[in-house]
């Protein structure tokens, strides 16, 4: 079944609406506290509006953020035109008004067409806004934190979690705690579980998928899965176990790429400061779309036993053939590494045991181990078992910052 007449003329008209306020316009190039807290404020009192607030932010920001191409060029005289079209329609007869409404609307299509945004792929496709929804967490926080969509704060004090979101509703942690939401399961209410250095935590999610969360990691997730898909925002690494379902295909979002799943087992990690965004697929199979508005989204298609790796620098993916165990062991309590860089390694075991590690020559992270790591060692017993294989020494300065030399 086709779209009601009249469905995008007043998506359109909507989303005309703020483009048209200099006071909207002024606070996507350049927001500021007053404004942040005037736009926060209507947005709250106005929820109806949010599908159309963001995407007219994500159209200004779309013409703002890329080089000037021709391309781009021709996207900046189109609005341009729209803006001119819109002074002309407000002394225009009605007749006249009518031609140029239409005018502006498919100027916004256009637009939309140069910068490699289909509206309507736009407007039915599931997102969560969901870089917006991340606090800014503390990584050094003694407790990971569930954060449920009614604003109930939960703090995990283990050091390793397991969330369950059972048949009745309620949310079982650590098969001991029961938590119950403040209000009733709507479409889109979000939750967020943060997992700081030191911590690793387990989700199973109201589908039945299964996350596990590596150190230092964020999940944001609707209290319900409803609609065409199934849609979760990550910061950080999880290895998902995705309950399959033909219908309502599992879409984990990081801020540069997207996964695309039916029914698989995969690990993704994508932790802010990384310069590379990997994607391991274990069974099943998976699409990488990368995130952003361009002319063509190359889609990747990974087969088992399959990296692909995103560089967001030169926004570039290489796909090679590797050992999974190497890059989902971390979720079973033991690191596994061939021929790995040592700063490679020690990141990872920095973000487990919440500890800072330096290099009194930073060559001596270039060097190149294979081995095992038992995670549930202490920490000093760790850096002793890499000290020995690396021929390295480890000094402790204090209880979380070590040096090597």
């Amino acid at each position: 079944m086709g779209e009601p007449i009249g469905v995008y003329p007043i998506l359109m008209n909507e989303i005309l609406k703020f483009l048209e306020d200099p006071k909207f316009v002024k606070w996507v190039n350049k927001p500021s506290k007053k404004l942040d807290r005037f736009w926060i404020a209507y947005i709250e009192s106005n929820e109806s509006e949010k599908e159309q607030i963001q995407l007219a932010r994500t159209f200004i920001l779309s013409l703002k953020s890329k080089p000037v191409t021709e391309s781009e060029k021709t996207a900046q005289d189109i609005y341009s035109a729209i803006q001119q079209a819109i002074a002309k329609s407000r002394v225009k007869t009605k007749r006249r008004t009518l031609v140029l409404t239409i005018s502006k609307y498919a100027a916004i299509g256009l637009i939309f067409f140069v910068l490699g945004i289909g509206v309507t792929q736009y407007i039915k496709s599931p997102r969560l806004n969901q870089f917006e929804i991340f606090g800014k967490n503390d990584n050094n926080y003694p407790y990971s934190t569930l954060t449920l969509s009614d604003g109930k704060n939960v703090r995990i004090p283990d050091k390793e979690s397991e969330i369950v979101y059972n048949n009745q509703g309620q949310i079982v942690i650590n098969k001991r705690d029961t938590v119950q939401s403040g209000k009733a399961v709507i479409e889109n209410d979000l939750n967020q579980l943060f997992v700081p250095y030191g911590k690793n935590a387990s989700i199973k999610l109201p589908d039945g998928t299964v996350a596990h969360l590596n150190a230092g990691s964020s999940l944001v997730y609707p209290s319900k899965f409803e609609g065409s898909s199934r849609v979760v925002s990550l910061l950080g690494e999880g290895y998902f176990d995705v309950a399959h379902n033909p219908d309502m295909p599992f879409i984990v979002q990081t801020k540069e790429i997207n996964i695309e799943v039916l029914g698989t087992k995969f690990d993704l990690s994508a932790y802010p400061g990384d310069n590379i965004v990997e994607t391991i697929l274990v069974e099943g199979k998976v699409k990488m779309i990368k995130q952003g508005f361009q002319f063509s989204s190359k889609e990747y298609i990974l087969s088992p036993n399959q990296r692909a790796a995103f560089d967001i620098n030169s926004k570039e993916t290489s796909i090679s053939e590797v050992n999974v165990n190497n890059y989902i062991s971390w979720q079973k309590g033991f690191l596994l590494f061939e021929t790995e860089d040592l700063n490679r390694i020690f990141r990872k075991v920095e973000r487990y045991y919440n500890i800072k590690i330096s290099y009194a020559d930073p060559n001596l992270g270039l060097l190149r181990i294979s081995g095992k790591l038992e995670l549930k060692e202490d920490k000093e017993s760790v850096l002793n078992v890499i000290a020995k294989t690396a021929s390295v020494e480890i000094v402790k300065i204090n209880e979380t910052e070590y040096a090597i030399k």
